[in-house]
C-alpha cells in the first residue's frame, strides 16, 4: 500500500501524514480573512420572496449560484440583524442592483425583483420562455 502523494510535475509532494506539516496549513502571503460586515434590511412590496423558486429558477440562471448563494446570505444575515464576511460576488450584487451599501453597511431588501432585461441575454431560449409565461411579457420585453 502506497503511503505517498504522487509526484506532481517534476516535484514530489511530501507526504499527507508527515507529522511535522499536521495542523498547519501553508497560506500564501498575500492571502487575507476578509471583513465582517453589517448588514440591513429595507423593506419593499414588489419583488419575490427570497425563498421563492423563481430566485433559484431565473436569478440563478442570470447571475450564477455563488452569487445569488451569497444573496440569500445576506438576507437572512439582514433578517437576524447579523454582520458576513464581505462577499465575494459584491460587485455583480451591486451591479444587479440586488445590493447596495450606505455608510460601512450592506443593505438588502427583504424581496428580489424581477430579473432585469440587461440580464435576459443569459437565458438559454427555454428559459427565456418559461420566464415570459412566469412574469408576463411586458417584463421581458422592457415595454
Amino acid at each position: 500500500m502506497r503511503t505517498e502523494a504522487p509526484p506532481v510535475g517534476s516535484v514530489a509532494r511530501p507526504p499527507a501524514n508527515n507529522a511535522a506539516t499536521a495542523g498547519s496549513a501553508s497560506v500564501r502571503p498575500s492571502a487575507q480573512v476578509r471583513p465582517i460586515v453589517p448588514v440591513n434590511m429595507v423593506r419593499s412590496t414588489t419583488g419575490f420572496r427570497p425563498d421563492d423558486p423563481y430566485v433559484r429558477r431565473f436569478w440563478v440562471a442570470a447571475l450564477g449560484p455563488g452569487a445569488i448563494a451569497e444573496l440569500l446570505r445576506l438576507v437572512r444575515a439582514a433578517e437576524k440583524g447579523e454582520g458576513v464576511r464581505l462577499p465575494r460576488y459584491l460587485p455583480q450584487l451591486m451591479k444587479a442592483n440586488l445590493v447596495s451599501s450606505t455608510s460601512g453597511a450592506l443593505v438588502v431588501a427583504n424581496r428580489i425583483p424581477p430579473v432585469p432585461r440587461e440580464l435576459q441575454w443569459r437565458f438559454p431560449p427555454s428559459l427565456a420562455g418559461e420566464h415570459a409565461r412566469w412574469v408576463g411579457p411586458s417584463a421581458t420585453s422592457g415595454q
